[in-house]
This record gives C-alpha cells, structure tokens and sequence, in this order.
C-alpha cells in the first residue's frame, strides 16, 4: 500500500511540475495540452503497474498489460508532439526503431530472460519507445533549443529506465535493488524534465 501511495505522489507532482510551468509561462498553448495529456498517461500507468500486489493473482496480469497500455499511449503522444515541432525529418535515425527491439533480444538470450506471453507485448513497447526516442532525437537536431535539449534528455532518461525495468521484472523477478533505485530515478526526471518544458514549449 505504502509503494502504491509513494509511486502516485511521485507520479500527481510530475503533473503538478507540468501545470506550475503552463502558469509560469502565462500561455496555454497545444504542446501543453497536449503534454499533459501524455503525462497523465504516464501516471495512470504509474497506479496500474503499482497496484499489482494489491489485486489477487489472476487479475495481476490484467494490470499489468492495461499500465503498458497507458506508457504505451504516453509514447505515441510525445512522438506526436515531437514531430510536430519540426518541418523535416532525419530518416537515418530509423535504424533506432530496428536496433532496439534487437538489442533488447540480444539482452534477453545474454541475460537468460523469458518473456512467456509478455513477448509480443514487450517488443511492441520496445517499438513504441524506440518511436519517442528517435524523435526526441530529430526535434533536438532540428531546433538545437534548450527545451529541445531537455526533450532528448528525458528520452534517453526514459529509455534506459525502461530497458532496467525489463532486467529488473524479467531476470531477477523484480528484486535487484540497483536496478530498482536506476528505473526510478531515471524515470522520475525525464517525466519531470518532459514536464518542464511546457515553461519553455521546447
């Protein structure tokens, strides 16, 4: 219980860090809404993945696909966003979509990770991650802004946490305290940097 409340303080402040820049910045423009609409995407699947040990077994799956689901639409979101600050796009960073997705295989077989019937939906992530990475990357190349700056930051902040999340859940069962200490950390400030740049509209 006490996991859950902590996680969804940390989740309600990344917002609340979001709406504090939109009025410091005195606009409300579509970036904003648009960011926190992922945001809050981002912390509804923060409370679904948190609640796993609340719920009784047969439904922890279930919980667990619906917070991916969520983290998955947050991606789809930001890349919207990115991509729509920008007039062109640097196609060679497509081989990204491509390397992570086998990276993440190649971790697996090194690692000794069995994904079971999560392996369809871990490498669908993997794609969408790779989605908001690539273009968190072309909008830094693009615009060369200090919001920029912050985006690519918190993309790359985003990804790794999420690639320690796959150690930490699939090889060691979600107890290896490193890891944990790494998703969490990492994660909190690329949601906090993301949330930032509504001050600045990147």
């Amino acid at each position: 219980m006490a996991r859950t409340s902590l996680k969804t303080l940390a989740s309600v402040l990344f917002l609340a860090t979001a709406i504090f820049s939109m009025f410091q910045a005195r606009k409300d423009t579509t970036y904003t809404v648009m960011v926190l609409t992922a945001l809050t995407a981002g912390m509804l699947g923060d409370i679904f993945l948190s609640v796993d040990g609340l719920v009784i077994e047969k439904y922890r799956n279930y919980f667990m696909v619906i917070g991916a689901i969520c983290f998955g639409v947050g991606h789809i979101l930001f890349s919207a966003i990115f991509l729509s600050l920008v007039d062109s796009f640097e196609y060679f960073l497509l081989f990204i979509v491509g390397a992570i997705p086998v990276f993440l295989f190649i971790m697996s077989k090194i690692a000794k990770i069995d994904f079971g019937k999560f392996t369809t939906p871990v490498y669908i992530y993997s794609l969408m991650l790779s989605l908001m990475l690539i273009t968190g990357i072309n909008l830094y190349i693009q615009n060369g802004t200090v919001g920029s700056l912050m985006i690519l930051i918190a993309a790359i902040l985003f990804t790794i946490s999420d690639s320690c999340l796959v150690l930490k859940e699939f090889a060691y069962n979600g107890t290896h305290k490193p890891l944990i200490y790494i998703v969490l950390i990492t994660y909190y400030v690329a949601q906090n940097l993301f949330a930032l740049t509504v001050m600045l509209s990147a």
